[in-house]
Formats: structure tokens, sequence, C-alpha cells
């Protein structure tokens, strides 16, 4: 569950308040964020994770289902509260939160080997808000079964990256691309040289950055390409990069080249900034469809 707290002047420093315009409370999380925006894009959804027996629990079980969401692996862990943002929203659409993961620290190998089991996947997407043991297990269980993995690499952490390698998509954004490879995005040299290194640490099929507003930088090992995004106004740019990738897996397993998937994603992004919250942001594929014809 997302706490948002809107028109943030700037960050404070210890031991001094801001004011906010006002806040509200949202359903979001990363991995509700990427179910819901595939659900929205035409896939048939299976969220996997865990909630608190709680309200707010509850209340992203029902938000999930009402876009079609299979939740039947969603389980309500009676010993945890369901995870909590704080998202600080700034006056130009940017943000900074504070995360607390809840009962989604929980979340096991068991629980994802079950549906894993009993479900047929095209593609697993998944991201880092849950424990690392369990982050490299689906990916060591779904390669097995030789469904392709797409990893959205936030939020921003170092991590070992030796039981990734192989993985189909690895995607971080600015902060996260610095965490993992201790390079700074400042310069087009600098972005190639983290795609380079990301790539040679991985090996995955592809490296993609998301770099905000100066769009996405896409390497292969071989060949490489900055895909520029479509300009819009921002004024909130959570889930944005949750449905970045969503968009992009979606139309990955319906067959569309890569360069082209990247584009249709860029342009459910720029959707979603321009919009307020996670979930209520997210947009559906006829939305991107039209939002395209007019590009």
């Amino acid at each position: 569950m997302d706490l948002y707290m809107y028109n943030i002047p700037r960050i404070p420093i210890l031991g001094e308040s801001v004011m906010s315009s006002g806040y509200a409370y949202a359903t979001g999380g990363k991995g509700s964020n990427q179910a819901y925006a595939c659900a929205l894009q035409g896939g048939d959804a299976v969220m996997v994770g865990r909630v608190g027996k709680d309200s707010n629990g509850y209340a992203l079980k029902k938000q999930l289902e009402c876009v079609g969401v299979n939740t039947q692996y969603m389980i309500f862990d009676e010993e945890s509260q369901t995870g909590l943002a704080v998202m600080n929203v700034t006056e130009d659409g940017t943000y900074f939160s504070c995360v607390a993961l809840g009962a989604n620290q929980k979340l096991s190998p068991e629980d994802v080997e079950n549906a894993l089991n009993q479900e047929d996947f095209d593609m697993v997407v998944m991201q880092l808000e849950f424990p690392l043991e369990t982050v490299y297990r689906t990916y060591e269980m779904a390669s097995e079964k030789n469904i392709p993995v797409f990893l959205d690499a936030g939020p921003a952490m170092s991590i070992p990256l030796e039981r990734l390698k192989g993985i189909f998509v690895i995607s971080p954004n600015e902060a996260e691309t610095e965490a993992l490879t201790g390079i700074y995005l400042d310069s087009n040299e600098a972005i190639e040289l983290a795609a380079r290194k990301l790539y040679e640490a991985v090996k995955p099929e592809y490296v993609i950055l998301k770099l905000g507003s100066r769009g996405a930088y896409l390497f292969n090992g071989k060949e490489e390409s900055l895909i520029p995004c479509f300009k819009v106004k921002a004024v909130d740019t959570t889930a944005a990069g949750d449905t970045f990738g969503a968009a992009l897996a979606i139309q990955l397993c319906k067959g569309v080249e890569m360069k082209e998937a990247i584009r249709f994603a860029h342009a459910a992004a720029g959707i979603c900034v321009s919009r307020k919250g996670a979930h209520p942001s997210i947009p559906t594929d006829k939305e991107v469809v039209e939002f395209l014809s007019r590009k």
C-alpha cells in the first residue's frame, strides 16, 4: 500500500519538516504494479506474493482481481503486516520513498515453486522487493522450465549477480544501475560503460537501462541503441518503471521486435507519469495504442 505526500518542495534535512499539499492512499508495490500493468496490457497475469491479514492486504488483493489478475498464489501472512511505502512526490513529479516490505519479506522459494508447478507461463517478471534468495531461486526454477525471466532490478541495491547469469532481461533505472555497477550515468560514455559492465557480469540476452527523460539504452553484447522516450508533462513518476517493464514484457510475449516493444513501453510509461498514484496511473493497452496513433 502506498501513502502519497504530494508537492514536497524539497528533500528535508535531518530534523526538518517540510509541508505537503495533501496526501492519499493508493494500492501499489513494485510486484503488484507489474501484475496490474501486465493485466491491463492484455496479459494473463498471475501474482505471487505475501500480504498481511489486514485491511491493506485485502484492498490490494481486491484491486488486482478487479483487473483480472489471478491472486490464488497471494498468501495472507498471519504474523506480518502488509508492506507500506510512503511516497514523497516533489513539485516536479519525481519522488523519494521509505518502504517497509512487511509480509513480502517472508516470500519463500516454495511460494513461487507452487505457482510455477501449477501454471504455464510465457515469462516471469520480477523485481527485488522480496528476499534475495527467493529472487535467485525464482530465476533458477524458471530456467529449469525454460521460462524467460525479466528482472526489473529495483529498488536500488548492490547484489551479487553470479546466480542471475543467462537471464533474459535485466533492466535497472539510473540509480539502480549505479548501485549495481558503481557507475554514475552522467554521460553517454558512462551509460555505455555501465551497460557493458552489467552485461559482462550477468551475460543476459538484453541489458535495458531505463534513463528517465533520456529514454532507454539497449545492449545485447554486440549492438547498442538509445531508444528515446516521449515528452510528456510528469506529475508523478511512481510505477513508471514497473509499467515500462510490464508493457515491454507483454509486447515481447506477443512476438513484437525488441526496439518496437521498447517504444510501446515508453508510451505506456509516458501515460503513467502524467497521472497520480501507482495503480490508478497505469494505462490499458488500448490507451497506449491511442497515444501512439497521435505521435
